[in-house]
C-alpha cells in the first residue's frame, strides 16, 4: 500500500515544473503574514478609476444582511460573518472571500464599505489567512466597485493596497495556469488604480510569458476546460476595456491582447453550441462564468476582430450537420504540469439534437474531495469505454494526475474523425475510436486491441429529460424518436446516475453500459 501511494505521488510531481516544486516548499515553509504587515506607512492616494463601459450582469448573492448564496448553498451567520466558513469547503468560502456581491446595486455603498473592512479586519488579525487567488479576484471587485460608485473610503484603500501588497509577495508560481493568469490581472488593474510601477511591470511581463503560453494556436485556454476559457476570455476583455482609455496604457500591448481575445473569441464560439451552451469537458459546468453569447457581445462591443481559425492544437473537434452539433474530446489531459481540472475521458463526446442536449457527462457539481469528485472526473462518468473498471488516467485527490492517457489523432477529414489513447497500455490495450457522421446518422465504432480477457464498457449517458427504453440486446429507443444500435455488443445495462445541475444542484438520468469484447459499433439514426 505505502510502495503504491509513493508511486503514485511520484508519477504526478514528476510532471511539475521546478519553479512549481521550489514555490511549493517556499510557500509551505514560510507562511503568509496578516494583512497588517503589508499595510503602507502612510496614507495612500488614487492615481487613475478605471472606467469600464459595460458593467456585467451580477446574480444576487447577499442579501445586503447576513446570508449569502454561493453554489447553490445558502448560508445564513447569526451574528457576525464568518469570513473563514469552512463547512461547505474551500470553493464555498472562497466565493464567500472573492466579493462579486460588491457589484450587486440594490445595496447601499455603505453597507458595502462596512462589509469589506469586516472581512480585511479578519485578515488582518489572522481570523482569516491570506491566500492570493481570493485576494486577487477581491482586488478586482473592490475596484471595481469603486469605479462603478466613485464612492471612496480612506480606510478601505489602505486595505486594498495592502492586499495588492501581500499578492505581489504570494504569486502562485506553484501551481502556475489561470491562478496565476488571475494573479497578474489583479496587479495589472491595482497597478494603475495606484499608480504602482513595480506592480505594473511584474504584470505585464506575467501577463505576456503566460498568455503566450495559456492561450493555444486554436485560440483554446490550454487547460482545456471550457468554464475555465470563458472565465479568462472575459478577464482579458475587461483588461482590454479599461487600459484601452487609461493614459499610461501601451499600444503594442493593447494591440496584443486584442489579438489574443480574437483567438479565444473565436474558439469559444467554435465550441459553443448554437443555444449556448458549452460542451461540459473537464471541469465544466453552468452559472459559474458569463455565457458565450454575452461574451461574444462583449467582444463586439469592444471591437474584438474574428477570424477564421478551426478547432486544431486543443484536440476538440466539432460537426454540425443536419439537426444535430457534436463536440468530440479527442484533447490531451492539459498543460502537463497542471492537469488539476483534468478528467480521464478521452475520446469521449456530447451531442446536441435540435438545439437541445442529447448525450451528456455527469459533469462537475463539487470541487471537495471525496466520492463525488472521484466519480465525475473518471472514466465512466464520460461517454468513452472503460476497461477493466478502471481509469484511462490515474486521477486523485481532487486535482491531481499520477499515470496518463495520451491521445493521437489519426484521421482529422470533414465527416470522419479517428483517434486512440494509450490510457490501458499497463493491461496491454490500444483504444481507438472512429466517428463517420450523415446527415441523420452517427456512426462510432470503438475498437481495443492489445488484450481480450478483460471486461470492456462502453458508458452513454442519455440526458435526464429524455426517456430511455431498451428494445433487446442490442437496439435502445429515445422518447426524441432517436435509435441507437450496437454491433457485437454482449449486454446493455441501463442504470441511473446523477448529471450535474450547476455546483450541488443534480438531476437524474439514464446512462446504456455496453458490453462487449475487442469491438463495439454504436449507430445512432435520427428522424428524418
Amino acid at each position: 500500500m505505502l510502495y503504491s501511494k509513493l508511486k503514485t505521488v511520484y508519477n504526478t510531481v514528476k510532471y511539475l515544473r521546478v519553479t512549481q516544486i521550489l514555490h511549493q516548499i517556499k510557500y509551505r515553509v514560510f507562511a503568509p503574514k496578516t494583512l497588517q504587515q503589508y499595510r503602507a506607512k502612510k496614507d495612500v492616494a488614487l492615481s487613475y478609476i478605471p472606467c469600464f463601459t459595460i458593467t456585467p450582469t451580477i446574480e444576487t448573492c447577499w442579501d445586503g444582511k447576513a446570508c449569502f448564496k454561493f453554489l447553490n448553498i445558502s448560508v445564513s451567520f447569526d451574528k457576525e460573518i464568518d469570513w473563514n466558513f469552512q463547512k461547505h469547503g474551500k470553493l464555498w468560502n472562497y466565493n464567500l472571500q472573492y466579493g462579486n456581491y460588491m457589484l450587486q446595486s440594490s445595496i447601499s455603498n455603505e453597507r458595502k464599505a462596512e462589509i469589506v473592512k469586516s472581512q480585511y479586519a479578519w485578515l488582518t488579525d489572522g481570523r482569516l489567512p491570506l491566500e492570493p487567488y481570493p485576494a486577487s479576484l477581491r482586488a478586482i471587485n473592490v475596484i471595481r466597485w469603486i469605479s462603478q460608485s466613485q464612492y471612496q473610503d480612506s480606510e478601505v484603500l489602505q486595505y486594498l493596497y495592502a492586499d495588492l501588497s501581500f499578492l505581489t509577495t504570494r504569486l502562485e508560481y506553484h501551481l502556475l495556469g489561470n491562478h496565476l493568469l488571475e494573479n497578474a490581472f489583479a496587479l495589472m488593474m491595482g497597478g494603475a488604480f495606484f499608480g504602482n510601477d513595480t506592480w505594473l511591470k511584474i504584470a505585464l511581463k506575467t501577463l505576456e510569458v503566460e498568455l503566450t503560453e495559456q492561450v493555444l494556436s486554436d485560440g483554446a485556454h490550454f487547460e482545456l476546460s471550457p468554464m475555465y476559457h470563458q472565465i479568462i476570455f472575459f478577464r482579458i476583455l475587461e483588461l482590454i476595456d479599461w487600459y484601452s482609455k487609461w493614459e499610461g496604457k501601451e499600444q503594442e500591448f493593447e494591440d496584443w491582447l486584442k489579438w489574443k481575445a480574437s483567438m479565444m473569441r473565436v474558439w469559444l464560439k467554435n465550441i459553443t453550441f448554437k443555444n449556448g451552451d458549452i460542451p461540459h469537458f473537464n471541469d465544466s459546468t453552468k452559472e459559474v462564468a458569463y455565457p458565450s453569447p454575452w461574451l461574444i457581445s462583449y467582444a463586439r462591443h469592444l471591437e474584438i476582430p474574428t477570424n477564421n481559425i478551426s478547432l486544431g492544437e486543443s484536440g476538440y473537434r466539432r460537426i454540425d450537420l443536419g439537426e444535430y452539433e457534436c463536440r468530440i474530446d479527442f484533447a490531451q489531459l492539459g498543460p502537463s504540469y497542471q492537469p488539476g481540472h483534468a478528467h480521464a475521458d478521452a475520446l469521449s463526446f456530447i451531442v446536441y439534437y435540435k438545439a437541445t442536449p442529447l448525450f451528456v457527462e455527469q459533469g462537475t457539481s463539487t470541487y471537495q474531495i471525496g466520492e463525488i469528485r472521484t466519480r465525475e472526473r473518471s472514466t465512466a462518468a464520460h461517454n468513452t469505454v472503460v476497461v477493466n473498471q478502471q481509469n484511462q488516467s490515474n486521477v486523485w485527490g481532487g486535482f491531481r494526475v499520477a499515470e496518463r492517457a495520451k491521445t493521437e489523432i489519426l484521421v482529422d477529414g470533414e465527416y470522419c474523425f479517428s483517434a486512440q489513447h494509450d490510457g490501458y497500455r499497463k493491461l496491454n490495450i490500444i483504444h481507438r475510436r472512429t466517428f463517420e457522421f450523415e446527415r441523420n446518422a452517427i456512426k462510432i465504432i470503438d475498437e481495443l486491441c492489445g488484450n481480450d480477457k478483460f471486461t470492456k464498457e462502453f458508458h452513454l449517458h442519455i440526458h435526464p429529460s429524455i426517456r430511455t427504453k431498451k428494445t433487446d440486446n442490442s437496439h435502445v429507443e429515445l422518447s426524441n424518436g432517436i435509435t441507437i444500435s450496437f454491433e457485437h455488443s454482449l449486454k446493455i445495462q441501463m442504470e441511473p446516475y446523477e448529471m450535474s445541475n450547476g455546483y450541488n444542484s443534480y438531476k437524474i438520468g439514464n446512462k446504456l453500459i455496453v458490453s462487449f469484447i475487442n469491438k463495439l459499433t454504436t449507430n445512432i439514426l435520427m428522424e428524418n
